[in-house]
């Protein structure tokens, strides 16, 4: 590995989620001088730092070490299409939380901030009403005509329907799309599902391609109102046993670096 490519990796990575030195090193019982050295190329993280390290910051430990910040640095934007199965909508609640709140963390999951949504009118005005611009939350949402794509966008990550996934990796599998993947994908639960979503990449030379996620994420399509009792005892289940509040958007945003407080 080369110890000046890891130590800007760990130093991008670190900025994105506005941790101080001080603060990474803490997190990993070190002293910020370590953390210093890594970031100027004097010396790398221990081996048996590397797993931590990695949970910390959001990322793979072969992104770590491969320490190409170049793919760090790309801009993804997010379309939201609002289809929902019958007797479910925007507002329809998943025990605590509204359907379009699990859909948006998978976006603010993925470090996608750019948002348009679109779906039948009393959808998008209720997403309106209730989210308004996003800015609250770190993030730009926009509704109506979409607007024109930058020539510097790598892709766009579609959501389409409605799906319940859960996992501590769910992060760095989308991570590993954004940052890595060598075409465009269609995500897959890990028995080869759809879960209505996808990315794009702007090359018109990729090819769409399945990709399951790994063992450890829940996941599956909403197609009835069985499957959304079934997600919602879920959601109760993990929330009373991990004491959390899942597809809390300000919870989100804040963990992910888009707030420095949860209002």
């Amino acid at each position: 590995m080369e110890a000046l490519k890891v130590g800007r990796s760990i130093a991008f990575l670190r900025k994105r989620y506005r941790m101080t030195q001080r603060a990474l090193a803490d997190c990993l019982h070190i002293s910020d001088k370590a953390v210093s050295k890594w970031e100027r190329g004097l010396a790398v993280p221990d081996v048996s730092l590397l797993g931590k390290l990695s949970v910390i910051l959001d990322t793979d430990i072969e992104s770590i070490l491969e320490g190409n910040i170049a793919s760090f640095d790309v801009r993804w934007n997010g379309v939201l299409n609002m289809e929902y199965p019958e007797g479910i909508e925007a507002s329809t609640l998943f025990y605590d939380k509204p359907a379009v709140y699990l859909q948006v963390s998978y976006f603010m999951l993925a470090g996608i901030t750019n948002i348009h949504i679109r779906g039948k009118s009393s959808d998008v005005e209720w997403v309106k009403e209730h989210l308004d611009s996003g800015k609250s939350l770190g993030i730009a949402l926009s509704y109506g005509e979409e607007k024109d794509r930058n020539d510097d966008i790598t892709g766009t990550m579609q959501v389409h329907g409605l799906s319940f996934l859960y996992g501590k990796d769910l992060t760095k599998s989308f991570r590993r799309i954004l940052y890595g993947a060598p075409s465009s994908c269609r995500l897959e639960s890990y028995q080869g599902i759809p879960l209505g979503i996808q990315f794009d990449r702007t090359s018109a030379m990729c090819q769409r391609t399945g990709l399951k996620l790994e063992r450890g994420v829940v996941a599956f399509p909403i197609q009835s109102l069985q499957d959304l009792h079934t997600a919602s005892s879920l959601i109760h289940l993990i929330q009373q046993a991990m004491n959390e509040s899942i597809y809390s958007l300000p919870e989100v945003a804040y963990h992910r670096g888009l707030l420095c407080d949860v209002t």
